[in-house]
């Protein structure tokens, strides 16, 4: 019973965002259909789980999956507001460069992950990945100088320890 339970919340609150607004007929429906999806994959849903990593390195996935999520949301909006800012400057201080950074991941997934997580953000713009030497090229709007380049890259590369502890 608890393991229908631990997947008829979350999955009501899926249905919940994805519905866009809660009265009670959606309730009633996403009720009705949570609990259907429920009953047919919650013995299957922890059996593979448990099979496939164990309980505890499942949850600590799961963890650093939530941290990319907010370290991503926060970043879209500090860059929003950085972005805005030089929009309605009077003279606009853009100073764009091209960066290159060196990947240390090994994954194909990972790479694409955090390529996508800097391209979404406004004012970065994952450019090229070169396979061979393993770099990626960002373009930047506001990089005044090599100080503020290599900042960024080491904000880059706490994205990418992150990023690296989901597909560990």
């Amino acid at each position: 019973m608890k393991k229908k339970l631990f997947i008829f919340i979350p999955t009501l609150a899926l249905w919940f965002v994805f519905a866009g607004r809660v009265n009670i007929q959606v309730f009633l429906l996403g009720t009705i259909v949570c609990t259907i999806i429920s009953l047919i994959l919650a013995d299957n849903i922890f059996r593979l789980v448990q099979m496939k990593y164990g309980t505890k390195k499942f949850f600590i996935k799961i963890y650093y999956i939530l941290l990319v999520v907010s370290t991503y949301i926060y970043d879209v909006i500090i860059s929003a507001v950085r972005v805005s800012r030089h929009a309605f400057e009077i003279k606009p201080s853009f100073s764009p460069r091209v960066v290159s950074i060196k990947t240390t991941h090994i994954n194909k997934n990972s790479v694409a992950i955090l390529v996508n997580f800097i391209t979404l953000t406004q004012g970065a713009l994952a450019m090229d990945f070169d396979n061979l030497n393993e770099n990626y090229y960002i373009h930047w709007i506001d990089v005044h100088s090599d100080y503020e380049a290599e900042i960024k890259k080491t904000l880059i590369s706490k994205h990418e320890y992150l990023v690296a502890k989901i597909f560990d």
